[in-house]
């Protein structure tokens, strides 16, 4: 293997796992979390969704709540390490998380459905509440665009537009994958994985927009984890794990 295809292996390896991350702070830690702290079981966790015995919605809002924390935490930590791709591994973790947490504000404020439609569902009026969510997810996500500007792992060697598109098609890749035998059925491949990892374009935004470059070191351990991440994101987390 050439050093080039080297380097794109290690990338959609590091992009799968950075996926993962995202996606189980937001099912399992987020909503499969809050739903133990509330004295509720979880019957039922996948990559998509996550039921519990009781409903709550700050069971609803701990999902998204709980990615953005994530993704707050790797921007930190993404502009700290000196490991270049540590560095490419936490900015993707920011930039699936934070794109697909606030962008689910939008996707609730219009759809009326989905964690932060629940967060808010009873409050009046709800037209104005859902507008707000709107408004507030769409400020958020210019936000996030300048943050994964700020913490964008520069460095000798892949243009920045392949590298984004690379990490934005493995994700919406993966996520597909993975709901595809999602227990509800085949729709929620449109309806709820793609939304997630498509919420990641404002990465394909900062790639085209900036001059530098990306150096993504080929790694057989990140190749390694990477690739066995999405195994078990696609074979046990797909179909859901029941309790």
């Amino acid at each position: 293997m050439s050093a080039r295809l080297a380097s794109f292996a290690t990338l959609i390896a590091i992009a799968f796992t950075g996926y993962c991350i995202a996606d189980i702070a937001h099912e399992m830690l987020g909503h499969g979390g809050a739903c133990l702290a509330s004295g509720g079981r979880v019957v039922l966790v996948d990559t998509t969704f996550a039921d519990c015995t009781i409903r709550s919605r700050w069971i609803d809002g701990a999902g998204p709540v709980l990615g953005i924390i994530v993704a707050l935490l790797a921007w930190i930590a993404a502009r700290r390490f000196a490991n270049q791709n540590l560095r490419v591994f936490f900015g993707l973790v920011f930039a699936y998380a934070i794109f697909w947490n606030v962008g689910y504000m939008v996707k609730s404020g219009i759809g009326f459905t989905g964690d932060w439609h629940f967060l808010i569902l009873g409050l009046k009026p709800a037209n104005v509440w859902h507008a707000i969510l709107i408004g507030t997810g769409v400020v958020l996500y210019i936000v996030a665009i300048r943050m994964l500007a700020f913490a964008w792992p520069s460095g000798e060697g892949m243009k920045p537009t392949a590298f984004a598109i690379t990490a934005f098609v493995a994700a919406a890749a993966l996520s597909a994958a993975g709901g595809y035998s999602d227990p509800r059925g085949l729709q929620t491949i449109l309806s709820d994985a793609l939304p997630s990892s498509l919420a990641a374009f404002g990465l394909v935004i900062v790639g085209a927009r900036t001059s530098q470059q990306v150096a993504v070191l080929p790694s057989v351990a990140w190749m390694v984890a990477g690739f066995a991440c999405a195994a078990i994101f696609v074979a046990i987390l797909g179909p859901g794990l029941r309790f």
